[in-house]
């Protein structure tokens, strides 16, 4: 069994919200991860391998998702996998890294997912652990993708226009996706974002995404097992990790971090068997508008230096090409910790099956991308039918 034979057979989406009132962290991860398995027309019984976010009891020193294997416990019998860090419990990695435990036999069902309460519902996010740069000049996401962007902007003449075309774009979306967290919002232009107020240059607070509260999850199995359970089911194609550094270590450098991912997207497209040109649809990381800009310039969908032009004259919307993020995307659907990154999956997966809020006709392949801090690190994956 190799990668191509491993499939998504449900996911599970909870309420993302700025405040979900009445909810515990590990009440939200087992929610999350019940939707997905119901989805999937199967039980905790079926479940062996997990990369689910572990809230404690448990080391604290690990961080909130140490102990993975007390999942065990909760699912009632011993599991054959499991994954329990950090950054290895939601969206492409971690859907990449069980997916291989299943490709290689170490389980047959696994679960990944998570859940978001209480940390990022209000104030700006910083770094959780003192680190040479941020201390020093207090540092957080923001400005440390504003560093990237500033130097694009410098080298290619890319415009805050541009910029804004991408989050008037993905925002207007969410206000009209019944999940969002900005669901119900009036409708903005360009000018609207150009005239919210500078962040952290060229970042205006429209091109920045929402921190919020709640969790996805995914289920993965056997190709061959899914041609048995209730939904369609969307195989992993093809993937792909660049890592350049650990985010927040040293302030981010264009002409080190601004091609990060084009190896990933490389080396994705070459397993899949498939090229750019075959992609429907893309659910990617957007902290920020510019991320929308660098990660298509390293997908291929156009050169380096030509995402601003694209996105002003071709558009990322539904009406265009390769529509991006038409969920809303973390800039107006929910940035919830780790777990956007699962909801990236879950739109990919939503969209393949026909079941998507915003609807792309007829898509038969997609790809979802995650990146670090500063652009420091990404992970794409390619999923199409079966």
């Amino acid at each position: 069994m190799n990668l191509k034979d491993v499939a998504i057979v449900g996911v599970g989406a909870t309420e993302q919200a700025k405040r979900i009132q009445g909810e515990t962290l590990f009440g939200l991860v087992v929610s999350a991860m019940d939707s997905a398995l119901d989805d999937a027309g199967l039980t905790r019984d079926d479940v062996d391998g997990v990369a689910l976010e572990w809230p404690r009891p448990g080391r604290p020193e690990l961080g909130r998702t140490g102990d993975a294997a007390s999942w065990g416990r909760v699912l009632g019998h011993d599991l054959s996998w499991i994954s329990d860090s950090f950054t290895d419990v939601a969206g492409i990695r971690g859907v990449l890294k069980a997916a291989s435990g299943i490709a290689a036999g170490l389980c047959e069902v696994a679960v990944v997912g998570g859940a978001q309460t209480g940390m990022f519902s209000s104030g700006p996010v910083n770094v959780p652990d003192p680190l040479e740069f941020s201390d020093i000049w207090d540092a957080y996401v923001v400005p440390f993708f504003a560093l990237v962007a500033q130097r694009h902007m410098y080298e290619f003449g890319t415009t805050p226009e541009q910029l804004a075309t991408v989050a008037a774009t993905i925002r207007n979306y969410g206000y009209t996706n019944p999940e969002a967290v900005m669901y119900g919002k009036p409708q903005i232009t360009i000018a609207d974002v150009l005239a919210s107020r500078m962040v952290a240059s060229p970042f205006h607070l429209l091109d920045l995404c929402v921190s919020a509260e709640g969790g996805g999850a995914v289920v993965l199995t056997s190709v061959e097992r899914a041609r048995d359970l209730k939904q369609p089911a969307v195989a992993v194609l093809g993937g792909g990790m660049q890592f350049h550094e650990a985010p927040y270590k040293n302030p981010p450098i264009y002409r080190t971090v601004g091609r990060v991912g084009a190896a990933a997207a490389s080396r994705m497209f070459a397993q899949s068997g498939l090229s750019i040109e075959d992609i429907d649809v893309m659910a990617l990381y957007d902290p920020n508008s510019f991320e929308i800009i660098r990660t298509l310039e390293c997908l291929g969908v156009c050169k380096e230096g030509e995402g601003g032009p694209y996105v002003e004259s071709v558009g990322i919307g539904l009406e265009s090409p390769l529509p991006v993020n038409v969920d809303g995307g973390l800039l107006s659907y929910a940035w919830n910790g780790m777990q956007h990154q699962t909801l990236r999956i879950i739109e990919v997966v939503r969209q393949l099956r026909g079941t998507a809020v915003h609807q792309v006709p007829n898509a038969r392949a997609g790809v979802a991308a995650n990146a670090g801090s500063g652009a420091s690190h990404q992970e794409v994956i390619l999923l199409g039918k079966v």
